[in-house]
């Protein structure tokens, strides 16, 4: 090969790594950014998602949604001594909730249906 042939070689090959390693760390802190404005952690998956860590609302805890979007399970601690867990059906609606709260030292649970 010629010298002119390798260093076009050479030079072409360093652009395309330094252009790839760009998109990656512009990808990698889009990223970033929005773990820190969710303060949560999603998972991404072909079946569906989970989320967890702060939620809306002030929850911690975790969601389950399917490949729609549509929320199949959620469960959380929310400020106030008060905890849950909620069951949604294909249809999005909610199927079954359990209530814990504990106030002045005793444990109940409430469940609604």
């Amino acid at each position: 090969m010629k010298k002119d042939t390798w260093l076009i070689l050479v030079s072409t090959t360093s652009l395309v790594i330094a252009i790839a390693s760009l998109v990656l760390v512009v990808w990698t802190l889009g990223q970033l950014r929005q773990g820190v404005t969710t303060r949560s952690l999603a998972v991404v998956t072909p079946a569906g998602r989970i989320r967890l860590g702060m939620l809306p609302g002030g929850v911690l805890g975790m969601q389950i949604h399917s490949s729609s979007g549509k929320e199949r399970l959620g469960l959380g601690v929310v400020p106030g001594n008060l905890s849950g867990l909620a069951v949604y059906d294909s249809g999005g609606k909610k199927r079954f909730y359990l209530m814990f709260f504990d106030r002045s030292g005793r444990s109940e649970y409430r469940i609604v249906r």
